[in-house]
């Protein structure tokens, strides 16, 4: 992961963490989806932000959550290592697998750098 992007992932990651310890788990998992677009090609990074959206689901107790991080955690990792994963999708259980989605504009920067070079 190049330098700037994993910087911008490490402030998502971390505000999201923070988040999560105060309790703020929607300002938690908004946190998650947009690290998830930026850390979906690699995959330590893709698996943790599954992780913490996992962890959210069982906290508030959304069962539809915790089956579909179950679900996306494994094929995240295979995803990622393969180069296979749909660019802005943000990861959560409320969208499907194989979406395609809008980058957040202050994320878009940070793009180019996250992909597999081709």
């Amino acid at each position: 992961m190049k330098t700037r992007l994993k910087e911008a992932f490490d402030v998502e990651m971390a505000l999201g963490k923070s988040h999560f310890s105060q309790k703020r788990y929607q300002e938690a998992f908004t946190c998650f989806e947009r690290a998830h677009v930026l850390g979906q090609f690699h995959v330590l990074p893709h698996f943790y932000t599954h992780m913490w959206m996992f962890f959210i689901g069982l906290k508030t107790g959304n069962l539809n959550e915790i089956g579909g991080q179950l679900l996306r955690m494994p094929l995240g990792i295979v995803g990622s290592a393969m180069g296979k994963v749909p660019k802005g999708n943000t990861g959560g259980a409320n969208v499907k697998l194989t979406s395609t989605m809008p980058i957040p504009d202050d994320l878009k920067q940070y793009m180019d750098e996250g992909e597999p070079e081709k």
